[in-house]
């Protein structure tokens, strides 16, 4: 990888840094969130104005991902007005051939992430995933993250091409986008429809909204694709830590 580590859209056709294989995934992410019937149409402005940022990542070489996401972060504060969010393509292991294997892998990259963090967690927010208030953090700032793969079969909206796919949301993002606003309500009604109406089943079980008592926001981040609710624990539950900046 080069020293630039995200991108936009108009970068990566021309960006000899990017491999072949990341490419191709967002040539067929391009494709599948520039349709009209994307149901999530905030994804389809976004990336339409050039709001969305990339970055690639293989198997074992994340080191350039806390800097990448830095810089995300940067970006996104630095523009408030826009939805911006990061999308990182993960090149899938060789030996992944299951849904654990994605799943696992997704909670690894956000362990690494954790363990990078050059910022103390933030005081408002939990350090335990069983807490309705809590959410992955990251540099001072809570983010949901939305997990994709290839192997979803039931879930098809999940399914945006031959990667493992985090997208990185700031959780200020959605401040106009919740039910105890009508506008939120009826754009997250509308999208949950579309999403429906393509997958051919009920929108999933552990989805909904935001420091509800009774959903979890890690079960939302890469739900099961047999849309029975997650069971067990969180995979980052006991290895979250509340970090003070190392003092010169």
């Amino acid at each position: 990888m080069s020293e630039r580590r995200m991108y936009k859209r108009t970068d990566i056709a021309n960006e000899s840094a990017i491999p072949s294989w990341g490419k191709e995934a967002y040539k067929k992410w391009h494709e599948i969130v520039s349709d009209y019937h994307f149901p999530c149409h905030f994804g389809v402005q976004a990336e339409k104005a050039d709001h969305l940022r990339y970055c690639f990542a293989e198997e074992q070489e994340l080191s350039h991902l806390p800097e990448a996401l830095i810089q995300f972060l940067t970006l996104s504060r630095n523009h408030p007005e826009k939805r911006h969010a990061l999308v990182l393509f993960v090149k899938p292991g060789q030996t992944w051939n299951s849904f654990d294997d994605y799943h696992d892998y997704f909670w690894e990259v956000l362990s690494f992430l954790h363990e990078q963090d050059p910022l103390p967690w933030p005081e408002n927010i939990p350090l335990n995933p069983d807490d309705p208030l809590w959410e992955f953090s990251f540099g001072g700032e809570p983010i949901f993250i939305s997990g994709n793969a290839p192997i979803y079969e039931k879930h098809t909206t999940r399914n945006v091409g031959p990667c493992l796919v985090l997208i990185f949301q700031p959780r200020r993002i959605f401040q106009d986008i919740t039910y105890e606003t009508p506008q939120g309500k009826r754009a997250i009604d509308a999208i949950r429809r579309k999403v429906e109406a393509i997958e051919g089943m009920p929108i999933h079980p552990d989805l909904g909204a935001y420091d509800d008592e009774e959903k979890r926001e890690w079960k939302q981040y890469m739900i099961t694709d047999d849309n029975q609710p997650a069971i067990g624990k969180c995979p980052m539950s006991g290895r979250l830590v509340k970090k003070r900046p190392s003092t010169p």
